[in-house]
């Protein structure tokens, strides 16, 4: 037999997910993260679900892992010393980055440090013109001087960003040769590889993040193989990109920016996979954790994508899923601010010391704590009785820092808690929903992550959506998403040009040049033309603009009637995106991207017997919750015993190993064929 695994590293658990190919049977487990060392955690995680399924190390054929380390790295400023050698004149792009603002209006906004200091900023001599002409040499003399002063200064890792090396590279390939040559223990990462596109603050942004990173990826994904050895899973290492595909391990080394949402794109792939299983198109999935919230759209069965996102206050221009996270999770701290109002994070307890009531020294009251005080979370259950949890110590932690302060009862102040953190992660709904152009009211929500059923229908509620969705295993998704996850590689050439002058056949010898390009890549990984899916799609935009808006091209040759009707989709999306477009300007095309798919063997639900069943009356356990300012006598549910057609009406509690579902009031609850439980009303 033959068995994958997915591990998914969260900032509070690890969740692994567990695939007998042969049966179709799914194993999970979760255990508490090791924020020091995520690798001790997923290790943990493994053998665990292997010893209790009775598998041998040596039956693992597959073994892919979702991680935040880059994503940590670069938060807690923890990465390597980098250095930024950079087209003479250029030194301070970093510095100066855009005129754009966060806060226009706040006087005491700071501006967050760049990761490459000034001082750790570098020039050469040498310049290439808009047009791909070079205009100086590179002169070798500087780079000479420059390798002395990398080596006294003890750089961990360069990056380098020569003006317009999108459109040649040759510069910035003989310094990465040199730097190789000369600084061998030096780690080089050359923008015109990680991003050949215009615009060199983003440029210079991205490549620095992915040179801040590297070595930390490095040194991780060495020591998890070492592991993965020592215990004999023979499978090669695969790790999830934040485009929401799959790359080696191999390539994550060399391209560690494309792991900073790694975890969360495998919560939006599970979405998807959601969406063809029960045939609901519009769906936003919505994915607590312990640390943060990530909150993604699905239009039409498939995931929005992105080429210009942040993480931190720090510009990071790939393609990926369009995700949006917040720090409301189920480690977030409350807390009364200088106003004596009260807050609920972004600050997190995190794995250690974790919320109050895990007894690890936490004292601060957190959303886990106002859950367990509301009755909403079984304090013998987490991790199906393996955590013990402590209930009188989120007492204490809320009524000192909350409800003494504030004058309230121990149950208001928590409620309160719940209802701030619900009214954070409503706004963080809207901004990838309303101010994208949709409404919310047209989508199913999934909720899903350890935390997100708990907050879900409230949420919906407050969205006017009549449909919620929580998945067989909801705290376990993100790593079942990465069990449907293919391979996928994403190539991009900036080539500016204006309508009147795009001429078909240019065009699409750049899409072929792509696609040899990534034949290329593709095969060394084993992978046959015919394996492949291909999807062209170019960025537009109107002459003068600062933004662009991709347009899906599909995969057939180009011909006078695909670019007809490429302009008249991006008017369109145009007008739907800004309420406006200008139908007598002409367009021109900034980038032309191509998007390359390996299918790898997803994971095919089964299908179960719907037995129509009022569940209604089949608990004899119940339990008192705090709701809308009062106690409500609530059944609670074994979530794992209910078989598919069952019918629950609420108040409920359904209680699984990964996760609790919260049924309020008027709401009715049904098991779908798979397991899937969608609550309406």
């Amino acid at each position: 037999m033959t068995f994958r695994i997915a591990v998914d590293s969260g900032g509070t658990f690890t969740d692994i997910a567990l695939l007998d190919e042969n049966r179709k049977k799914l194993h999970i487990t979760k255990v508490p993260s090791t924020p020091d060392n995520p690798a001790i955690a997923v290790m943990t995680g493994v053998l665990k679900v292997l010893t209790e399924n009775k598998v041998s190390s040596q039956e693992v054929s597959y073994f892919l892992h979702g991680t935040t380390v880059a994503t940590n790295a670069l938060l807690e400023l923890k990465g390597a010393v980098t250095a930024l050698i950079t087209t003479q004149g250029f030194r301070d792009v970093l510095e100066i980055a855009r005129q754009t603002r966060p806060s226009l209006y706040n006087f005491f906004q700071t501006k967050a440090p760049p990761i490459v200091p000034r001082e750790l900023s570098f020039e050469v001599e040498e310049r290439i013109l808009y047009n791909g002409q070079i205009e100086t040499p590179l002169n070798q003399e500087h780079l000479s001087v420059l390798v002395k002063i990398l080596k006294e200064k003890g750089i961990e890792s360069a990056a380098v960003c020569f003006l317009h090396s999108y459109l040649d590279p040759q510069h910035e390939k003989i310094v990465k040769k040199i730097l190789t040559k000369e600084l061998p223990q030096v780690f080089v990462s050359c923008s015109s590889e990680i991003l050949p596109e215009f615009r060199e603050y983003e440029r210079a942004s991205t490549v620095c993040i992915n040179a801040y990173v590297m070595p930390t990826i490095k040194k991780y994904l060495e020591d998890l193989e070492m592991r993965l050895t020592d215990e004999k899973i023979k499978s090669p290492l695969y790790i999830m990109q934040s485009n929401g595909g799959i790359i080696s391990s191999k390539m994550a080394r060399e391209h560690s920016a494309r792991t900073l949402l790694s975890g969360p794109a495998g919560g939006v792939n599970a979405g998807v996979h959601l969406s063809r299983l029960m045939e609901e198109p519009n769906l936003i999935t919505m994915d607590m954790g312990g640390t943060s919230l990530d909150v993604s759209l699905i239009v039409e069965g498939q995931p929005r994508y992105s080429t210009e996102s942040s993480i931190g206050s720090y510009p990071l221009r790939l393609p990926m899923i369009e995700i949006h996270t917040m720090g409301a999770g189920g480690g977030s701290i409350a807390f009364i601010d200088s106003g004596g109002a009260l807050k609920v994070g972004p600050e997190s307890a995190g794995a250690v010391p974790g919320p109050a009531c895990y007894g690890r020294g936490g004292d601060r009251p957190t959303v886990t704590d106002a859950n367990l005080v509301l009755g909403r979370i079984n304090p013998e259950y987490i991790l199906a009785g393996d955590m013990k949890i402590f209930p009188e110590k989120s007492v204490q932690a809320i009524q000192k820092h909350i409800a003494a302060p504030l004058g309230l009862t121990l149950e208001e102040a928590a409620e309160g808690i719940i209802k701030v953190v619900n009214a954070n992660m409503v706004r963080g709904i809207r901004v990838v929903s309303v101010e994208k152009g949709f409404d919310p009211r047209e989508f199913a929500l999934v909720a899903f992550g350890g935390a997100g059923p708990l907050h879900a229908l409230e949420l919906a509620q407050e969205l006017a959506i009549n449909k919620v969705i929580v998945p067989a295993q909801p705290g376990i998704n993100s790593a079942m998403g990465m069990l449907a996850a293919d391979i996928r590689r994403d190539y991009v050439l900036t080539r500016i040009m204006r309508e009147e002058n795009i001429q078909v056949d240019y065009l699409e010898d750049l899409f072929k040049e792509l696609q040899s390009k990534a034949l290329k890549e593709l095969e060394r990984e084993g992978f046959k033309y015919e394996n492949l899916l291909f999807y062209r799609s170019a960025d537009l935009r109107y002459p003068r603009q600062a933004y662009e808006i991709n347009i899906p091209l599909g995969a057939e040759e180009l011909n006078k009637k695909t670019l007809e009707q490429m302009v008249n989709e991006f008017h369109d999306i145009h007008l739907k995106a800004y309420g406006y477009n200008r139908q007598e300007e002409i367009i021109e095309i900034v980038n032309v991207r191509l998007s390359v798919v390996g299918k790898m063997h997803s994971f095919q639900h089964k299908a179960e017997r719907l037995v129509d069943r009022d569940l209604s009356r089949a608990s004899n356990i119940f339990r008192s919750i705090y709701y809308n300012g009062k106690y409500i006598k609530t059944p609670v549910y074994n979530r794992d015993e209910m078989a598919p057609g069952g019918k629950i009406k609420g108040p409920a509690l359904l209680e699984q190993l990964d996760s609790t579902t919260v049924i309020t009031p008027g709401k009715t609850a049904y098991i779908d064929s798979y397991r899937n439980l969608i609550i309406t009303g």
